[in-house]
C-alpha cells in the first residue's frame, strides 16, 4: 500500500538517513527504531510529505504525493506529533472540524467514542476544552481523534511518551486494533515485542521481522468460600 524508495534526509549537509526503503501493507506495523538524532522524526515528517527529502519516491497504492494531491495525501498519510498542539475549543469540535476539510470529505469514519473508551478515557473528556487536559490525557484524545478519521497510514511519533503503565497497554492495544496501518516511532525497547509487527532500525535502515506478541494473560477466577 505504502512504498518507500530511497528516502534521504540531509541537514546541514550532513546526510542523516540515506537509501531508507520500505513498504507497508495494509494493517500492518512498522516500528522505527534507533538512537537520538538518528532522523526518526525527519523520516516520518518526510513520509507525511511536512518536509522535503533530498532524494527518494512515496507510492500510495501506485501514485505519488504529486498525484494525489499534497493535502489528500496528508489526510491518507497522518502525522501524529509527539510534542502538544495548541488547540482551541474541545477535541469534538475540532473532530467535526476536522472532517470539513475539503480532502476529509465523504470519507470512512471510526468510532471515537469507542476508541476514547478503549484508550481508558470518560467520554467526558472529549467534550473538555484542550487546555484542560492532562498531558496524558491530550496524547490520547489526539490518537483517538486521528485513528477516527481512518487514514491508510497513521505516522506515531512516541505516542505513550505521556502515558502512564497501564494507560500505555490500553493504547498499545485500542491502536493495533483500529484497523489502520501503523508507522510507529518508539524508544521503549519492549514496545515492539509487545506489538508485534516489524521494526525498522535507524540509521542502517534494516528492517528486523518481529515475533508474534504473547497473549494476554488470561484472568484467574476467584474461589468464593461456600456460605455455612
Amino acid at each position: 500500500m505504502l512504498q518507500v524508495t530511497g528516502l534521504k534526509r540531509v541537514v546541514e549537509g550532513q546526510p542523516i538517513i540515506e537509501a531508507c526503503s520500505f513498504t507497508l501493507e495494509k494493517g500492518q506495523v512498522l516500528f522505527i527504531t534507533g538512537p537520538s538524532g538518528c532522523g526518526k522524526t525527519l523520516l516520518m515528517r518526510s513520509i507525511a510529505c511536512l518536509d522535503k527529502a533530498q532524494a527518494g519516491t512515496l507510492l500510495l497504492g501506485g501514485r505519488t504525493p504529486e498525484q494525489i494531491g499534497f493535502p489528500t495525501w496528508r489526510a491518507h498519510v497522518m502525522y501524529v506529533p509527539q510534542a502538544r498542539v495548541a488547540l482551541k475549543g474541545t477535541p469534538t469540535e475540532f473532530y467535526f472540524a476536522t472532517q470539513q476539510f475539503h480532502s476529509q470529505r465523504g470519507r470512512p469514519r471510526g468510532d471515537l467514542l469507542a476508541l476514547a473508551h478503549d484508550m481508558g478515557l470518560a467520554q467526558s473528556v472529549l467534550n473538555q476544552q484542550w487546555s484542560e487536559l492532562s498531558g496524558g490525557q491530550a496524547q490520547r484524545v489526539m490518537l483517538c481523534v486521528c485513528a477516527a478519521l481512518q487514514p491508510d497510514v497513521l505516522l506515531l511519533d512516541e505516542p505513550t511518551s505521556a502515558c502512564d503503565p497501564v494507560s500505555t497497554q490500553k493504547v498499545e492495544a485500542a491502536l493495533k486494533g483500529c484497523g489502520v496501518s501503523l508507522i510507529w516511532i518508539t524508544h521503549d525497547p519492549e514496545q515492539p515485542y509487545r506489538v508485534g509487527g516489524s521494526m525498522l532500525e535507524l540509521p542502517t535502515s534494516r528492517i528486523v521481522p518481529l515475533p508474534p506478541p504473547p497473549p494476554p494473560p488470561k484472568a484467574v477466577a476467584q474461589i468464593q468460600p461456600q456460605q455455612p
